[in-house]
């Protein structure tokens, strides 16, 4: 450790060179001459000349106006402005004694040392000896690298990694002459191991802004400078309806240099204890982390009323991955809680869904191939455990062929998967796409792309209801799909000053059979369909592989960027989508039948401090809007704003819907300590609030406070509306300190 180095700086742990110095006026740079033996020097001896043969591990030398040598004695003298370098340490004062003999050296006038951490060392007078392994120091004060100071009126070396300090202060905010820091800790006896990288002091107390706030007998901490240690992190303090008051003590244990934990107890005056755990390590190939949770209150029924007994309710998160070589990986991702409202009771998130996986993987450039397993937990009143498919095993694999001479590329996409239920469809599917693409660019600078592919699937289906469910089918079904495309794009370009205007139509034919969407396939993975800017000029708009996009269609459309100098851009894309069947699966709008689609598209603008974007959809006959996201953006030092608005009308596969979020955050005029932020999101379909936050920040160079209110409307059985308030409280290089 280098933090309190001082105490044995090296500066002065070995000496070696030359044997005789004479006092001289000007400032000198020399090797101090060995320990002499015990045997006395004869006067008139012969002297030799400076031996300048680096003895030591690293160079040193000292400069000082005025540098002497008692041979008789062997004692050195170093007077005014005197430093003593040996490599990245650097010793200055105003006086300095060298008593070979004895061992011991002296330093006094404007004592410092500048270690290589940056760490710097003042006192009035240093006393070392036995090789400066032990030692006084006289008004010890020291600046360390994170701008935290010590102060002392007695420091001692009571062993090479041990030294105790007395009527000690220490600090790691700023100091202001005349002002007391904003807090700061004293006490009667410190000490500091080195070697431990503890810090501990006897009959401490703390003063904020002078005064005294907290006595406690013991208290360590570990040094400004240590790597992670072992120990007690800032406690949390909340309330709200649903857990009664709140305390969390989280503890941090360093079980070595891969690995460490987080435990954190739970103490709540309304549903008992609980155990929050984190753990992490790494490996020289992958990384693991298992965060958990587990209690064991009264059992609740639906509308949270005890009903007798308790249980056990937890949850578990675990993610692990292993590194095979530079491109391929094994690794697992679990999520499971015991229940369906147990993470937001207990405010460890608001999924709706948890995915378990086992997964290994390989990808090279565009090529990947992916097999993994995966459990599905629904936490939804709805969901039901027996009808939740099991999907194992799942292979996906893609390869494409380095461009040939005429820009032609190969590809081949391979899916083969297992789904199954304890009650309910199974199926099992196969899929292979083999296809070719070939770019060409005209010397008019119009760009082509036309692709080529032959989709092959075979399904085998079980207990599928058909014939609008009056019967169930087993069997299997294979289906063609050929598909053939032509995209086309003409970017226009065009210089303005410094900044640049881009237009680009595009038009997208595709050609591929209807009709490939068979009752007896069972649609697992393309339940959420909607035409959008990021799909609309896609080959296959689908998200899954189930249900078919089938049918030919064109989609058109112009796409346009503003490039400023600066790099900032405003982007629009403005578009629609004509099936020439009438009869496609693709909600092109509510209305079955209907060729033409809504006009799709997006504006984004971004130029600092302003973001900005709307993404919509217009039906065509009368322009009104059956999608809207709008997202805006405000960012300064004085104040961060962000809006979001989304709405949906008129779609076949997604309900209607509607909603707002705002958030703010501004600093608390005529101050950069404090802050205020706050927010809220509401549902505008059913005209009620679903949550709003507000929350006070206190932060300075090194203390945090955070005090949060958050409201939450929406019942969920046993969760209640709830208004829930948090304190947290932060000392730097006490536990943890940071932005919140």
């Amino acid at each position: 450790m280098a933090a309190y180095g001082l105490l044995a700086t090296p500066a002065f742990a070995q000496v070696g060179g030359i044997d005789l110095l004479q006092a001289t006026p000007q400032a000198n740079y020399v090797r101090l001459p060995p320990k002499p033996s015990d045997e006395t020097i004869p006067q008139g001896a012969a002297v030799p000349l400076p031996d300048m043969t680096i003895r030591d591990d690293e160079p040193f030398a000292m400069e000082a106006d005025e540098v002497g040598y008692d041979q008789k004695n062997a004692i050195v003298v170093a007077q005014g402005n005197v430093e003593v370098v040996q490599g990245a340490n650097i010793l200055s004062a105003q006086k300095l004694v060298y008593f070979q003999r004895l061992n011991l050296v002296k330093a006094s006038g404007d004592v410092s040392v500048l270690q290589p951490s940056g760490d710097v060392y003042f006192a009035d007078a240093v006393e070392l000896k036995d090789d400066m392994k032990r030692g006084v120091i006289r008004n010890f004060r020291a600046r360390l690298a994170d701008n935290s100071v010590f102060a002392a009126t007695e420091a001692r070396k009571v062993s090479p990694v041990v030294t105790q300090l007395e009527n000690a202060a220490y600090t790691p905010c700023n100091l202001c002459k005349g002002v007391e820091p904003f807090w700061q800790l004293k006490a009667r006896d410190v000490e500091i191991d080195e070697q431990d990288e503890t810090v501990r002091y006897a009959n401490a107390h703390m003063e904020i802004m002078g005064v005294p706030m907290m006595y406690t007998p013991v208290l360590s901490h570990p040094t400004p400078d240590a790597s992670a240690k072992s120990g007690f992190l800032t406690p949390t303090y909340s309330s709200d309806n649903n857990l009664g008051t709140l305390v969390q003590v989280p503890y941090y244990w360093r079980i070595g240099p891969d690995k460490d934990i987080t435990l954190t107890p739970w103490y709540s005056t309304d549903v008992g204890p609980l155990l929050e755990g984190d753990y992490r390590q790494l490996t020289d190939g992958g990384n693991y982390s298992v965060q958990f949770s587990g209690t064991y209150p009264e059992e609740l029924d639906n509308d949270g009323r005890e009903i007798g007994g308790n249980e056990f309710r937890g949850h578990i998160y675990a993610q692990g991955q292993e590194e095979l070589s530079t491109y391929s990986r094994v690794g697992f991702d679990i999520q499971r809680a015991t229940d369906d409202t147990y993470l937001r009771r207990y405010r460890f998130g608001d999924q709706r869904y948890l995915f378990s996986r086992a997964y290994a993987e390989a990808a090279q450039n565009r090529n990947y191939a992916t097999v993994q397993g995966l459990s599905i937990q629904g936490l939804r009143v709805t969901d039901d455990a027996n009808t939740t498919p099991l999907i194992l095993p799942s292979f996906e694999g893609y390869y494409e062929t380095d461009p040939y001479d005429s820009g032609l590329t190969l590809h081949a996409f391979g899916n083969a998967q297992s789904l199954t239920r304890d009650e309910g469809v199974d199926q099992h599917r196969l899929s292979l796409t083999t296809g070719a693409t070939l770019p060409f660019v005209s010397e008019g600078g119009h760009v082509f792309k036309s692709t080529v592919s032959l989709r092959n699937d075979l399904y085998r289906t079980q207990d599928i209801l058909i014939n609008n469910g009056t019967q169930s089918y087993t069997g299997n079904q294979t289906r063609f799909i050929p598909q053939a495309s032509v995209e086309w794009r003409y970017p226009l370009i065009r210089n303005i000053g410094e900044d640049a205007l881009t237009i680009e139509p595009i038009a997208l034919a595709v050609a591929q059979p209807t009709g490939k969407n068979p009752q007896e396939i069972s649609n697992e993975d393309n339940r959420l369909i909607e035409l959008t800017d990021t799909n609309l000029f896609s080959l296959d708009r689908m998200p899954g592989l189930d249900t078919v996009d089938s049918g030919s269609r064109f989609a058109y459309g112009l796409r346009s960027q503003y490039l400023f100098a600066q790099g900032t851009a405003i982007d629009a894309l403005l578009g629609q989508n004509y099936n020439v069947d009438d009869e496609t699966p693709f909600p092109n709008s509510i209305t079955p039948g209907e060729n033409a689609s809504d006009y799709i598209g997006r504006v984004a603008f971004n130029y600092q401090p302003v973001t900005f974007g709307y993404r919509f959809a217009l039906d065509r006959e009368n322009l009104a809007s059956n999608r809207n996201e709008i997202t805006f953006g405000y960012a300064e030092p004085w104040l961060r704003f962000d809006a979001v608005y989304r709405s949906l009308e008129n779609n076949r596969y997604l309900r209607d819907s509607e909603e707002a979020i705002l958030n703010a955050a501004m600093p608390v005029p005529y101050s950069d300590e404090w802050s205020v932020y706050g927010g809220l999101r509401r549902d505008l379909t059913l005209d009620q609030m679903v949550a709003t936050n507000l929350g006070l920040v206190y932060q300075n160079e090194c203390f945090s406070l955070y005090l949060q209110s958050l409201r939450t409307f929406t019942r969920d059985r046993d969760i209640e509306p709830a208004t829930q308030f948090t304190l947290r409280v932060g000392f730097k290089n006490l536990g943890e300190f940071g932005d919140y």
